[in-house]
């Protein structure tokens, strides 16, 4: 797992972001909902996105939930869909490809 900071990334645009990971075949794992739209930002380009929409929660309960329903997610439930965490669970929108 590679993050913007660690890769020393930070402050770059979302659409440098998603061309960043069409070109790795990377997962985008992210709390920025403006992934979720896929006609902007199609999932099936890239390895796949993953949008968390946990808000109002300490670092420590975002976390927690986070994992508790990422860990539940296949490796190809990822792979060039859209996939959305919420503190409900998990939802997937596969692609058409």
């Amino acid at each position: 797992m590679l993050s913007i900071r660690d890769a020393g990334l930070s402050g770059i645009s979302d659409e440098e972001i998603y061309q960043l990971a069409c070109k790795e075949k990377r997962v985008i794992i992210t709390m920025d909902k403006d992934f979720s739209r896929i006609f902007r930002f199609p999932p099936e380009n890239c390895g796949g996105i993953v949008v968390v929409k946990i808000y109002k929660r300490t670092v420590d309960e975002t976390l927690e939930i986070f994992t508790r329903f990422y860990r539940l997610i296949k490796e190809e439930d990822m792979m060039e869909n859209l996939v959305i965490i919420t503190t409900d669970g998990v939802r997937i929108r596969k692609s058409k490809r």
